[in-house]
């Protein structure tokens, strides 16, 4: 299925097939692709994990493994065929003229290197005939473009001084090194809360704007599609099975599938009498016997500046003075920014961190918020599942050990006298049972989350801790998880 355009396109891609080849097994990844990008446009490729959406940037930017196989179809980026070059053109083509944003920041930066060493490497590597004091200058540039403040003292931080929209901004100066005529951004907003998400979104459309640029967006999420794309593709099981304008697929959709992505949309409803000027308390009020009960937790941070000769400056509060009364049974969300302490809350909880004020009491047992999880006993009472799958599952661990040593802590903890059914949280939790003889990097995103979910149920605590447990998922998926 192809929109055809009024001026020659910038990359056509025409009746691709991909099969993945693994032994004598053979199996279909792509069917029949068609799909064209025009100058300055930004094209969204949406469907559920698994639809085929960043095999296809991959095999735009030809970083598919040798499992995979063209088997029919061509690639064509400024009328040259991108399949038909030799190793070293594919090698010049990626990252001048076409470079990408993946979706996990914290993968695509190097925890040793300070975020202006990585920009500034990049621009060298794409531009030999900088000197290092134009790569400098180049690379505190892009800082700059993408909204870093003060960019000239942030060179020198590392990944880990900036919030996760802070990184994101820096991958996409990364990308901006080479002046790219495409940039294929893969899920990249799909970690960072609700305002920095739109922050980043206004970001690529200024860029677009500015430098002309053209950007395939895949994502899962119907309502960054609507935000900013101007065209869409929709994916399932390898195939488009539908293309066109945004308007006329959010307004008037013609496949079913497509109808039932746009279903799954969550609707905001704002209870009656609650307004957004309303403000709220520090404490979260559960029942008269809840199950947990946490009171006048605070956290300081020290800074960071001190140790770049910043100046030394007082710590800042990750909390102060916050609580909650959970009830047994209830279900209690906690929202705000990045950085407004959601998920420092949620490790004290979880006794994951210490804190130096405040009590933690689950039922009739208290614990001390000042000594480890480990120590006070807290730990395994409270399991957590975290907002980054990647970085939360073991590498070289299957995913049938990483379950197996869930069980196993639940059963030393004696959360529940009934044994724990891997098979049936498997199907629970729609995981074909043949992933738990794989690891981690051969899961989608989506899987990798409902792994850490089964982990999660399967030590049998008494609370869960869910930070954004549902920010890699698609959806469809996102609705049936919820």
């Amino acid at each position: 299925m192809t929109v055809e355009h009024v001026t020659t396109p910038l990359l056509r891609v025409e009746n691709l097939g991909l099969r993945h080849v693994s032994g004598s097994a053979t199996t279909p990844i792509l069917s029949d692709v068609s799909f064209e990008l025009g100058r300055g446009e930004i094209l969204g490729i949406i469907g559920e994990s698994g639809a085929g959406k960043s095999t296809v940037g991959n095999a735009i930017l030809g970083l598919l493994s040798p499992e995979f196989q063209q088997t029919s179809g061509t690639i064509e980026f400024d009328g040259k065929a991108i399949d038909g070059m030799t190793a070293d053109e594919r090698e010049t083509l990626r990252g001048r003229r076409i470079s990408a944003i993946f979706q996990d920041h914290t993968a695509s930066l190097d925890p040793l290197m300070s975020v202006g060493a990585q920009v500034e490497e990049t621009c060298l590597a794409l531009d030999s005939s900088l000197s290092r004091r134009e790569a400098r200058a180049r690379a505190i540039d892009l800082l700059a473009r993408v909204g870093i403040p003060e960019p000239e003292q942030r060179y020198r931080n590392y990944p880990h001084q900036f919030s996760g929209g802070q990184r994101q901004r820096v991958v996409i100066a990364i990308a901006l090194a080479g002046s790219p005529d495409i940039i294929i951004a893969d899920e990249p907003t799909s970690a960072l809360d609700a305002t920095v998400q739109k922050q980043v979104l206004e970001l690529l459309k200024i860029l677009v704007d500015e430098t002309g640029v053209s950007i395939i967006l895949v994502t899962h999420d119907m309502g960054v599609i609507s935000e900013i794309t101007n065209r869409v593709l929709v994916m399932r099981k390898g195939q488009v099975v539908e293309a066109d304008r945004t308007t006329a697929i959010l307004d008037q959709p013609g496949h079913d599938y497509t109808k039932k992505l746009l279903a799954a949309v969550p609707r905001l409803r704002i209870p009656t009498g609650i307004d957004s000027g309303q403000a709220g308390s520090s404490a979260i009020d559960g029942d008269q016997n809840p199950l947990l009960v946490a009171e006048g937790l605070s956290k300081q941070f020290a800074p960071q500046g001190f140790a770049w000769g910043i100046g030394r400056s007082k710590p800042k509060f990750g909390l102060r003075d916050v609580g909650i009364r959970l009830a047994r049974g209830s279900i209690t969300g906690i929202v705000g920014e990045s950085g407004s302490g959601k998920t420092t809350f949620g490790r004290l909880l979880a006794g994951l961190d210490t804190a130096p004020t405040g009590r933690i009491t689950i039922g009739e047992h208290a614990f001390d918020v000042s000594r480890s999880g480990r120590r006070s006993g807290l730990l395994g009472r409270v399991q957590m599942i975290f907002q980054d799958p990647s970085v939360s599952l073991n590498p070289r661990m299957t995913i049938g050990e990483t379950l197996d040593e869930s069980i196993r802590f639940g059963a030393r903890t004696g959360s529940s006298k009934e044994p724990a059914d891997l098979a049936a949280m498997m199907d629970r939790l729609g995981l074909p049972r043949i992933l738990l003889g794989r690891h981690p990097h051969q899961l989608s995103g989506g899987q990798k989350q409902r792994v850490c979910i089964a982990r999660a149920l399967l030590a049998r605590p008494e609370i869960i801790v869910a930070d954004e447990p549902t920010s890699a998922l698609d959806v469809s998926v996102q609705a049936e998880i919820v």
